[in-house]
This record gives structure tokens, C-alpha cells and sequence, in this order.
């Protein structure tokens, strides 16, 4: 393995204006819309019922303060959460590496996007459309000089005209007594229905939000939304349409004067306010919105979206007041929605395999990371196409969700180990941070448990 660099003393960069360092919040609130708020909630709430919504938002507090943690040690070093993790136990970026491919290899996502536009456009089997949308991915990905820049501002776009949409269409469709019910499943803590299926129900909790090794992967895209000390790092660049320089992997730290500690607290402002307004707040309003939605329109008619079905059923939830326009605009843009969220896992499993492999072996050192992530991207979309006629939907994305919420009880821990005893004292997270990162790991580990034992069980 490669010797990892030594930090280097920097200045804290000065924070630009607020509106500069919005985004990454962006591209997680598109991820949780993707999978959490299109797929696996309104699935489970139009089947057990409103009730259970205090789930969803146990599942995406805990998802703040754990973003907010990897971004404090992305924006404190410049480094990727796996540097940190090898920093800690030696071998691990070689465990992340292939708990990522296990997690995000399959094409769940470009399966769900060939059934909604075979239903869109009313020609071609969902083959024919998984296959065109993997290579629009590609395309768009390659059109693109800085990788990150354009995933951010194609969401900047739909992200807000789907939550315009979905709460003009709610509007229509929700009584106050459905939307009552609602708020209320949000405080009823403690309620489990009997007969829910419990890996269902983690996936939904690890979905309602980013979910698994994504969140591990909030370091990559503040470091190229250049937070902090990411500002020294090279952000990834298309080696055909850019022009990348080959570098080295970088360490940074910087002295806590009180010059660098006020920086510093702008940039953690900056964290909290794309972390805690954009994904938290837009998030818990979303899951909201969709689960009542699902609850009024479809669970009356005994429709409990699922299978092929699970995106394109909820078309009947726009078409209940506006027909058949209404069946396809929703369609349009729950298939802009959930191509935004294939683009950020694949984008997402890319950058843990070229962070991994550039940072910890020898290849690092003969390859630029600019030409890793490109190739690998490539890689990557041409195995989802070869596993495309194997899986489906739905049961891919709950195995999914599954095995990350397992990666989420292990790297937790050590992200609370880390900021506590790698950081300097002066910023290090406080007493309340602490107290919810470990109830967040006893919370991942105890599902984790209940997964395991169900399964021996039955």
C-alpha cells in the first residue's frame, strides 16, 4: 500500500458568500427525493398507513448530523472519509472498496428508469430504455468539464420543480384530516406495525435521505465544491473536455488562530445551513407530501406501488387531478428525478473506487485520478448494462439499502473516533453531536441485528 502524505499547514480559505457554498445539500435532497421519497416510503405507507412516518424522520436527522460530521473532517483535512478510515485501521479503504461495489453495482435504478419511460412514451420494453438512459449518463457525463459542477447544476433545476410540482398536486389531492394524519405519524414514535417487513423498513430508514456509503461520500463532493481545505485539492476533471493535471494525494491542516477559527466557523455554517435547510427541511417536507399523496390516492384503490410498478404506479397520483397530462408530467419528471440519483450513485461509487485506488496503491502513481474516475465511470455503466436483465427494481433496492444500512453500523463508530481524536481540540463536535452519533450507531447496529436474526430465523 502507498504511505499516506503528511499534513500540510494551510490558512483556512475565507468563506465566500452564502449562496456560493449551496450545493451539496442539493445533491443529497436529490437522492433522498430518488429513492426514500418516490420508491420505498409511499410503497410502505400506502400498506401500513401514515403512522410509521417518525421512522422517516429519525432515519433523516440522524442522516444530517452524519453528514455533517463527514464534511467536518473533509473541510478539516481535505480528505476523503476512506483516507481517514486508512489512517485509523490500516486495510479498511480495501473494505469500503468492496462494500461499495456490492452496494452500488447493481442497476436498480436504471431499471426503474426504463420502466417509467416505457410507460411515458408508450413504445419499447423497459430493456430498450434502461439501456438508452445508462448512455445519456455517459453522454452528459462526458459533455461535462468538472464532473461535480454538472451533476450540481442539473439538480439545481429539477430538484425544485419537482418539489414546486409536488406540493401544487398535494394541494389538490390532500384533505386537511390526510395531511393531519401525516404530521401526526411524524411524532408517533415508537410505532411498528407487526406485519411490516423489517429489511423493507431499513431500507426506507437508510433512504430517507442519502442512505448507506453515500453518506461517506458527502467528503468528495464538498472537496470539490472545494470547502475548507478542499480548496487545495484538485477537483476532477474530464480529461478530454478539461485539463486535469496529475497530482498526488494531499493531507491539509491549519492552526487554530483565531483568524483560521473564524473562517472556520463560516465554513460549518455554510455546512449546516445547505445540510440542515436544503436535505433536512425539504427532505422531511417531500417524504411528507409523497406518503400522503399515496396514502389518499392509491391506498383507497388497494394500490401498494411495488415491483416494476414501484415508480410508475404513483403516476395515478398526479393523474387523479390532472388525467392523463397530469400521469405524464409526473412520469417526465420522476424520470429526471431518479436518472439525477443513478448519475450520483454511480458518480458516488466511481469517486470510492478512484479515491481508493489512487490514494492506497501504486496505480495512484502511474494514473491521475482525473483518468481513473472516467475510465472506471465507463467500467461501471457497461457491468449495470450486462447485469440489467438479471434483476428487479425493487428487490435490488432493498438489498441495497440493507447492506448499507450494515455499512452504516460500522462506519459510524468511526467517524465519531475520528473527529474526536484527530481533529484539534478547538474543532471537534460538541456534546450534542456526540450524544446523536451514538444513538445513531446503536440505532444502525440494533436494525443490523434485527436484520441478521430475522434472516437465521426464518
Amino acid at each position: 500500500m502507498a504511505e499516506y502524505p503528511k499534513p500540510e499547514t494551510k490558512e483556512v480559505p475565507i468563506p465566500p458568500r452564502w449562496t456560493k457554498a449551496i450545493g451539496v445539500g442539493i445533491v443529497v435532497m436529490g437522492m433522498a427525493m430518488g429513492t426514500g421519497e418516490l420508491i420505498l416510503w409511499p410503497h410502505l405507507t400506502a400498506k401500513h398507513g401514515l403512522g410509521i412516518l417518525w421512522l422517516a424522520l429519525v432515519g433523516i436527522t440522524l442522516q444530517y448530523f452524519i453528514n455533517q460530521e463527514v464534511a467536518r473532517h473533509a473541510a478539516a483535512t481535505g480528505e476523503s472519509f476512506f483516507s481517514t478510515s486508512g489512517r485509523i485501521i490500516r486495510w479498511s479503504p480495501f473494505f469500503w472498496l468492496i462494500a461499495g461495489i456490492l452496494l452500488y453495482m447493481w442497476p436498480g435504478w436504471a431499471s426503474i428508469l426504463g420502466t417509467i419511460a416505457s410507460k411515458l412514451f408508450q413504445t419499447g420494453d423497459y430493456l430498450l430504455w434502461s439501456y438508452v438512459s445508462l448512455g445519456l449518463l455517459l453522454a452528459i457525463t462526458f459533455l461535462g468539464k468538472v464532473a461535480y459542477a454538472t451533476l450540481e447544476r442539473s439538480l439545481k433545476i429539477i430538484v425544485p420543480v419537482f418539489l414546486v410540482l409536488l406540493v401544487v398536486v398535494s394541494f389538490l389531492n390532500l384533505s386537511g384530516e390526510t395531511l393531519g394524519n401525516a404530521l401526526a405519524g411524524l411524532v408517533n414514535f415508537g410505532y411498528i406495525p407487526g406485519d411490516i417487513d423489517i429489511a423493507v423498513l431499513l431500507g426506507a430508514i437508510v433512504f430517507a435521505g442519502a442512505g448507506g456509503m453515500l453518506n461517506l461520500c458527502v467528503s468528495f463532493w464538498y472537496r470539490d465544491k472545494q470547502i475548507a481545505m478542499g480548496a487545495y485539492v484538485d477537483r476532477i476533471e474530464n480529461p478530454i473536455t478539461g485539463k486535469p493535471t496529475a497530482s498526488a494525494a494531499h493531507a491539509y491542516q491549519f492552526e487554530t488562530t483565531d483568524e483560521n477559527m473564524s473562517r472556520w466557523k463560516g465554513w460549518m455554517r455554510y455546512v449546516r445551513i445547505d445540510q440542515g435547510i436544503i436535505f433536512w427541511l425539504l427532505g422531511v417536507i417531500s417524504i411528507v407530501l409523497v406518503s400522503a399523496n399515496a396514502v389518499a390516492v392509491l391506498a383507497p384503490q388497494g394500490l401498494v406501488p411495488s415491483g416494476v410498478e414501484v415508480a410508475t404506479l404513483q403516476a395515478e397520483i398526479f393523474g387523479a387531478q390532472f388525467g392523463a397530462l397530469g400521469e405524464k408530467l409526473f412520469l417526465a419528471m420522476a424520470y429526471l428525478m431518479l436518472f439525477a440519483v443513478m448519475w450520483t450513485v454511480v458518480d458516488a461509487l466511481t469517486r470510492i473506487i478512484s479515491d481508493i485506488l489512487h490514494t492506497n496503491t501504486k496505480v495512484g502513481t502511474r494514473i491521475s485520478i482525473h483518468k481513473l474516475y472516467y475510465s472506471f465511470i465507463v467500467i461501471i455503466v457497461v457491468a449495470q448494462a450486462i447485469l440489467l436483465p438479471m434483476q428487479q427494481p425493487l428487490t435490488f433496492l432493498v438489498i441495497s439499502s440493507v447492506l448499507g444500512g450494515i455499512s452504516m453500523a460500522i462506519y459510524t463508530p468511526l467517524l465519531i473516533y475520528a473527529n474526536n481524536t484527530k481533529l484539534p481540540k478547538k474543532i471537534r463536535p460538541n456534546i450534542i453531536t456526540n450524544v446523536v452519533m451514538v444513538f445513531a450507531a446503536l440505532f444502525y447496529i440494533y436494525f443490523t441485528y434485527r436484520i441478521i436474526l430475522n434472516y437465521f430465523a426464518g
